[in-house]
């Protein structure tokens, strides 16, 4: 097989699930436990022997997956167990075949054997490609935070290893995960970045798989007409690059927008250029896909036989490649057309199995969270080894300097001697000491009221907010109650009131209770933490947060980052409550002697003059928890101008355990 169809296979592989991934690279892949061979197996080392069985095993991958496996099996007869490249070629192919079938569990064992070979051996390159993979098996069970950080550990390894290519493919793959959680500004920023390096490069194949993933973008966003524009452009490279591998996938997108129009027509015609195209290269798992959208195209169109036709061949083709996803898709199309036709008893039948496969399907997931535990140490073990080193110099480097500390604490101690021959400064001192305490009382003063105004705006939130809710909840119930004789439809009507009151009411009372408690900083972290609270706000509508981290990497004290999130807090709540911003630009930079964030609006602003602290009366608060850090607060403002605010805290030195 020459290179180029060779990355056309691979590019579809990861097409499978979700439509449009990036290429996976074959030296990435990894681990396979069931190679571990009996004693009584016989070895002989046959490079070419293995080489032959290989390529064999790709060319049938689509076709016939655990015939590939059977022959990875025999493959593995013929290597020498220290070829670490012939081995990862091994464990890559297997693990792509439980891919193809969905079997995810055994899919991660894999990658997991293989990045730490890959880590143990040095190869960059390949750690970059096996953190990808695990970043898109992540995305398939729905783990998306781990899927983004295995993802933008792939980007700095292959960035490490000049591997462009594989980096931008990485940027396609969160293009996608973005498009899953409906961050849909991120993901066309990183689907652009990775268009534009892909046209540079000339990747005609790199450049379709991001049209694809354009256009399932539109199409998630309900802009069909966006969509059928990139899905055009997809299908037209593949056709000039007889890319027909690619071609399959893109008529099956084209077909779910024509049947999100309930174009259903339209929608089969493109399903059974999907199936056509499929057939002629003898993909049977998109055959498969084709046929299910057929069914339910044919379904919408009142043309039964036609419909449970279509089911029935996918169903024989999903038992064939043992892919429990699309047997899980097919069941759920039975339970559905059964019970359109009144058959009810065929359409439970079916729905059982559904929630069945669906369950044995979320089980694969738990495997992740051991491996990530495996890897994690692991990685520890590495850092160690580094910090031993970096211990050693340390030790050379203070020998060095004790002759200089020695001098230093003389010229100290002689200083001090020095200073208590002169009575004045102990005078000095003493009306230092003095402001000192001044200063404390005036904070301690501070804080208390401070204190009280948190009460008193908590009491307001829990009685204008839930008490109010409550309230009309507990009246509509009232009225239900007492008056027997309302309509039924009266009756649900105030139900429906009641039950909203009470939902918001819970809604209500989990937003003060966060605010209180912060617990999102414990469990996720400072950074991962700030970003949750910008998107929540993001999708809310109802004011757009612009936010940049710089230097963020090393741990921070629990007290600055709680009182760095409070500030935040307070900030956003005046820009939306008082300044009525529509946008809000927060930068926080952090470097080895201070941390600064600096927030900025485009509300109403205010006049410093006649106002020394922002508007809601929260500032006093935030000013003294930033002064008791040693920190300083500046505020920049104007009427109609927006608000600039500007906050400087020293950074203290971690002790690392």
């Amino acid at each position: 097989m020459n290179i180029q169809v060779c990355k056309i296979l691979l590019w579809l592989l990861f097409l499978i699930p979700w439509g449009a991934y990036a290429e996976v690279d074959s030296e990435a892949l990894s681990g396979l436990t069931g190679l571990e061979q009996s004693p009584a197996v016989t070895f002989e080392v046959d490079n070419e022997k293995f080489d032959s069985l290989i390529q064999q095993g790709w060319n049938l991958l689509s076709v016939n997956p655990d015939k590939v496996r059977s022959m990875a099996e025999e493959a593995s007869r013929y290597y020498d167990p220290k070829d670490t490249t012939r081995r990862i070629r091994l464990l890559n192919l297997t693990g792509i075949t439980y891919f193809i079938q969905s079997a995810y569990e055994n899919a991660l064992l894999n990658y997991k054997e293989g990045l730490v070979l890959a880590i143990n051996s040095g190869e960059v390159s390949s750690i970059g490609s096996f953190y990808n993979n695990i970043g898109i098996i992540n995305l398939h069970i729905g783990h998306y935070m781990d899927a983004l950080d295995h993802f933008l550990k792939a980007v700095n390894y292959f960035e490490e290893a000049g591997e462009e290519q594989k980096k931008l493919n990485t940027l396609n793959n969160m293009g996608m995960l973005y498009t899953s959680i409906e961050n849909f500004e991120k993901a066309g920023l990183h689907l652009d970045q990775a268009c534009e390096g892909f046209r540079a490069v000339g990747d005609s194949i790199g450049i379709a798989a991001v049209n694809n993933s354009r256009g399932l973008m539109f199409l998630k966003m309900q802009k069909p007409d966006s969509a059928l524009y990139y899905l055009d452009q997809s299908i037209e490279i593949a056709l000039l690059t007889q890319n027909r591998f690619g071609l399959s996938g893109s008529y099956i997108e084209k077909a779910n927008v024509f049947f999100m129009l309930e174009d259903h027509a339209r929608a089969l015609e493109f399903f059974q250029k999907s199936r056509e195209v499929s057939q002629e290269i003898n993909y049977l798992e998109k055959l498969c896909e084709a046929k299910i959208g057929m069914a339910k195209s044919s379904l919408e169109m009142d043309r039964l036989p036609d419909a449970f036709h279509y089911a029935d061949r996918a169903m024989d083709i999903a038992g064939k490649l043992s892919n429990k996803k699309l047997q899980k898709e097919i069941h759920w199309f039975y339970s559905e057309a059964y019970e359109r036709n009144g058959r009810y008893k065929e359409s439970l039948h079916h729905s059982r199995f559904f929630l069945k496969l669906k369950d044995e399907l979320a089980d694969q997931s738990t495997l992740h969270e051991l491996y990530n535990l495996e890897i994690h140490q692991l990685s520890q073990a590495k850092e160690i080894q580094q910090l031993e080193i970096e211990r050693q110099e340390l030790m050379i480097s203070r020998k060095n300097t004790t002759i200089f500390f020695i001098v230093l604490a003389f010229i100290l101690v002689m200083a001090g001697l020095y200073l208590l021959y002169h009575n004045h400064r102990y005078r000095q001192l003493a009306t230092h000491q003095q402001a000192i305490l001044d200063l404390t009382e005036k904070k301690s003063r501070a804080a208390v009221q401070a204190e009280i105004q948190e009460r008193k705006r908590i009491g307001q939130e829990l009685h204008d907010g839930l008490g109010q809710m409550l309230s009309v909840a507990r009246m509509n119930i009232s009225v239900l109650q007492q008056k027997s004789f309302l309509t039924d439809e009266r009756k649900k009507e105030l139900m429906d009131v009641a039950i909203h009151s009470v939902d918001k009411a819970f809604y209500e009372l989990r937003d003060i209770s966060h605010n209180l408690a912060p617990s999102v900083l414990t469990e996720k972290g400072f950074s991962k933490a700030l970003t949750e609270l910008t998107d929540q706000i993001n999708k809310s509508g109802s004011m757009k947060i612009h936010l940049e981290l710089f230097g963020l990497n090393s741990p921070m004290d629990s007290l600055l980052e709680n009182t760095l999130y409070r500030a935040i807090q307070e900030l956003i709540n005046n820009a939306l409550k008082h300044a009525r911003a529509k946008n809000f630009f927060l930068q926080l930079i952090k470097n080895d002697t201070e941390i600064t964030l600096v927030a900025e609006d485009d509300g109403n602003g205010f006049n410093l003059d006649e106002k020394p602290g922002l508007p809601g009366g929260g500032i006093s608060n935030l000013r003294s928890r930033v002064e008791n850090l040693k920190g300083e607060l500046f505020i920049d403002t104007m009427i109609s101008r927006g608000t600039i605010v500007t906050i400087v805290i020293p950074e203290k030195k971690q002790a690392l355990a």
